[in-house]
């Protein structure tokens, strides 16, 4: 299946240049080649980040830190500061279930759907904007928006020539420098280019991270109707390990306490590229297409003994260090055509992928010695229909889509491959009350299959099939958007109900990923806000709030709380900008939050303050920032031992960052 839609891919690029009767007014930019309209259905609870806010903001710390200025979204890391491996999750939904896109490119790998911003270093420095919607979407390229979506959209080519140089510097021996060019528009053609090396010691004993990228891009017109761009992302990072926490007695003796040891570290190379295509048929119908192929090579280190004490209560003396070495291939692709008339607008497209990835387990980092090998192969392909009427009045939407995932694996013992085929679907409406206000409504069912570590209980090498179910979502959504001058709000009503919603139970696996149960029943209901009030033109007060309530219903109608899943969270910053000058003051806090579904591990409420400041002269910008002024501890993230341990995950105390970037 998957190789005849290459094949049809293939087939499609050589045969589109061969379409010539178009309208002659009609035009296209370099820049408009991207497949992001198709699949971003972002006309309700959805925020965009622009790329002047992350200019401002953007230091090479790790994604997660700026989508968590976002209602409802909270970050956390395995280091303590904003540097290597760190996470996110919307609405206590972690990211393994939010779909995350470069330019409409799927990110989350096959097999488990995560992303490892790590392995991509900066990858926030070569965005032209992020678009950030929560709850249940169902048209994205790759595995389905259970509790959100993110859409990376790549810079603009036809933004004047430029030439920037980004240095940074702060606490626990972080640094990071990065040099970028952007051609602009050369008659038809258009380049940027972007090299970056980071590094830090991390806040945790040994969660340093040395990491280099490279971001290319470029496009071309082949005549006024038809563009391709090229796009080209490749990593290289080296992490210390962070992924066991430490008991409050070995944090009071030592803040930096890492419950892995020195000798725990990985090594990953990674590579995304992408050819897109997109063009007029006729001054009514637009078509895009794109192929990617996702490349990634590494291995990450486990101690036996340390997992044995920490996670098992168990003093061995095997000194056995074995090396999970990770290879994965994921090539896909979409065809999309839009058809505009009058008010309405039909699109229909197709998305695929193929993936496969080798797992080996070595003891004592020789390659002579393997202790195991497997192959884990997921193929995804969905189809859609997307239907959508605007007029001055009301913006009617809604949308289907045929979903296939199967899930095979070849290894030493015998495995049925797994089948799952879903309906997911939109409907929503806004209508619009004047030029300032609208109100909107959506409702979505969607589901997703489970990861290779739900099914297999988080072990590297099969011993036992532990779920193959599917979860499902119906998700409401109400909400209202008003603007003025001085004035913006965006506040929304949810309510996500689910059916075998698979939950957090407080674990780790011996893979280093979260463990999972299935639950038969659970919903997720609240309020968010995000607001921003403008008095006086150089000063403003920005809100980001959540209030939720999370519950799981066992079969006698009991209900508990979420784990992860805090009630209660709020951004508020006041900022200034006066001519080269900016400042700003931000308040974070977040309520408590079980760690496990016996309630018996509580993660007690956060408070952080921060502080920013930047002044531009005519060639360059000097920027810095200070975080946890107040010195507060904090954990925002915990694990529970197998002898039912509670293990935290500390964060940075008071730390600074400072940068400059020359522009020519």
């Amino acid at each position: 299946m998957m190789k005849n839609l290459m094949i049809i891919l293939t087939l499609f690029f050589n045969t589109m240049f061969l379409y010539g009767n178009v309208n002659d007014s009609i035009s296209y930019d370099i820049d408009e080649v991207t497949v992001v309209g198709f699949y971003n259905n972002s006309f309700t609870t959805s925020e965009t980040i622009t790329k002047e806010y992350l200019n401002k903001k953007n230091i090479c710390q790790e994604p997660s830190y700026i989508l968590a200025e976002q209602p409802s979204i909270m970050a956390y890391s395995d280091t303590g500061n904003e540097f290597g491996y760190a996470y996110f999750r919307i609405r206590g939904i972690d990211q393994s279930r939010i779909n995350m896109t470069l330019d409409g490119m799927p990110l989350n790998e096959g097999e488990d759907l995560g992303v490892y911003f790590s392995n991509i270093p900066n990858m926030i420095g070569s965005v032209q904007s992020i678009n950030v919607q929560r709850g249940a979407t169902s048209l994205q390229n790759g595995t389905s928006g259970y509790g959100g979506s993110i859409n990376f959209e790549s810079v603009k080519l036809s933004s004047p020539q430029y030439t920037n140089i980004h240095i940074n510097g702060g606490s626990f021996g972080t640094f990071s420098a990065s040099a970028e060019f952007n051609s602009g528009r050369i008659k038809k053609c258009g380049f940027y280019g972007k090299i970056t090396h980071k590094q830090s010691d991390g806040y945790r004993d040994f969660t340093s991270n040395n990491s280099q990228s490279a971001f290319f891009k470029f496009g071309i017109n082949i005549n006024d109707y038809h563009s391709i761009d090229i796009l080209s992302f490749t990593g290289l990072s080296r992490n210390g390990q962070g992924w066991i926490g430490n008991t409050k007695d070995e944090i009071k003796l030592n803040k930096n306490a890492n419950g892995c040891v020195k000798s725990e570290d990985d090594r990953f190379l990674q590579s995304i590229n992408k050819i897109a295509y997109k063009g007029f048929l006729s001054d009514n119908i637009t078509i895009s297409s794109s192929l990617f192929y996702n490349f990634l090579d590494g291995w990450y280190d486990f101690d036996v003994d340390n997992f044995n004490y920490r996670m098992l209560g168990e003093k061995t003396n095997t000194s056995e260090v074995l090396r999970y070495k990770l290879k994965h291939n994921m090539i896909g692709g979409n065809i999309a055509m839009k058809w505009y008339i009058n008010d309405f607008t039909l699109t229909s497209g197709v998305n695929g992928s193929s993936f496969n990835r080798s797992h080996t387990g070595l003891t004592n980092l020789t390659a002579d010695n393997i202790l195991y090998s497997n192959k884990g192969y997921k193929n995804d392909i969905n189809v859609f229909v997307k239907s959508e009427y605007d007029n001055d009045v009301v913006h009617l939407l809604g949308n289907v889509q045929y979903r296939h995932a199967d899930f095979d694996y070849k290894g030493d013992v015998p495995f049925e491959k797994i089948n799952w085929d879903f309906i997911n679907y939109n409907l929503g409406a806004t209508f619009k009350v004047n030029s300032s206000l609208n109100i909107y409504t959506t409702f979505a069912h969607t589901n997703r299959e489970p990861t290779r570590t739900d099914m297999f209980g988080g072990e590297d090498n099969f011993i036992g099939l532990v779920t193959k179910q599917h979860e499902t979502v119906n998700d409401v959504e109400l909400g209202v958007k008003y603007f003025t001058n001085t004035f913006k709000i965006n506040a929304n009503l949810f309510y996500m109900d689910f059916a075998n919603e698979l939950i957090f139970n407080g674990e780790m696996g011996k893979n280093g990923i979260m463990l999972k149960n299935n639950v038969n029943a659970s919903r997720r209901m609240g309020i968010e806000l995000s607001a921003t009030y403008q008095p006086l033109s150089w000063l403003s007060f920005t809100n980001a709030s959540s209030l939720s309530k999370n519950q799981i219903i066992d079969e006698n109608g009991e209900t508990y709380k979420h784990t992860m899943s805090p009630n209660f969270m709020m951004r508020q910053s006041i900022d200034i900008n006066y001519d080269k000058f900016a400042c700003g003051f931000v308040f974070n806090y977040r309520d408590k939050m079980n760690v496990d579904l016996l309630e018996t591990f509580i993660l007690n409420e956060s408070i952080r303050c921060n502080a920013y400041a930047s002044y531009s002269f005519k060639y360059c910008t000097v920027k810095g920032e200070v975080n946890n002024i107040f010195n507060a501890t904090t954990f925002s993230n915990g694990i529970k031992s197998y002898t039912g341990e509670n293990l935290y995950f500390i964060d940075a105390p008071f730390n600074f960052n400072i940068g400059v970037n020359v522009n020519f």
